[in-house]
């Protein structure tokens, strides 16, 4: 078994290096064997293939996206381009060098009052099969599309636009739903919490406070993605 050293391992995302906690990746070949009658051994195995890769980083460590669901057959603008170098013990280097990486889902999150902030950023992207022999080989898609964003925000840092991480479409419109939230405990001094929760469509993510003392807060968004192939 390889052990990854993170003190040799380096990390670029669209050209930033500084500021990364953490990164984990998966190559996912999925088989698909199609079973025919008289027969355990399949006629043929179709394979899928898709890279996942997330990481965590301090906030504002990368600059914000500004969504823009598709209209027409173009290719989705929420990506980045990610680089990474892994150095080993016990086995061979890693490096994965990937463009446009889709991202499926951000979030922020400072939950220490004298903390600081951060991001966590989810991508995903469709490969071509990349085996040999008896499959049958699926290509790369044709497009990938972008559908319009969900997100929730709660907390009372910055100045409660795009400090907490996302933008709302319309902040103050008839789309965004408010919840609340709380708990307390007995005990000394038995503190607790209260938050009122936004819901909302999304039009940017990224760009959270590194810190902003006395105060918490957390948002989240998902960014739906569909392949389209055409043949």
């Amino acid at each position: 078994m390889s052990v990854i050293i993170g003190g040799m391992t380096t990390v670029l995302v669209d050209g930033a290096s500084d500021g990364f906690q953490s990164i984990s990746w998966n190559i996912n070949r999925q088989p698909n064997r199609l079973w025919q009658l008289g027969s355990w051994s399949p006629w043929r195995t179709q394979v899928g293939t898709t890279l996942s890769i997330s990481l965590t980083s301090y906030a504002g460590a990368l600059s914000p996206i500004t969504l823009e669901p598709s209209t027409s057959c173009t290719n989705s603008n929420a990506i980045k381009t990610i680089i990474i170098n892994a150095e080993t013990c016990g086995g061979n280097p890693t490096a994965i060098n990937e463009a446009n990486m889709y991202i499926n889902s951000y979030s922020y999150s400072k939950g220490d009052p004298i903390g600081f902030g951060t991001e966590s950023w989810s991508f995903q992207k469709w490969l071509e099969s990349g085996v040999s022999g008896e499959f049958i080989q699926i290509p790369e898609p044709t497009y990938v599309l972008q559908g319009r964003s969900e997100g929730s925000r709660q907390g009372e840092i910055g100045n409660g636009t795009t400090d907490l991480g996302i933008r709302f479409l319309q902040p103050e419109g008839p789309h965004v739903v408010e919840g609340e939230q709380g708990s307390v405990s007995a005990g000394f001094p038995g503190v607790g919490n209260a938050s009122v929760i936004k819901l909302g469509l999304v039009d940017r993510i990224g760009g959270g406070l590194l810190e902003d003392g006395g105060k918490t807060g957390q948002s989240s968004a998902t960014i739906p993605h569909q392949p389209l192939y055409i043949g």
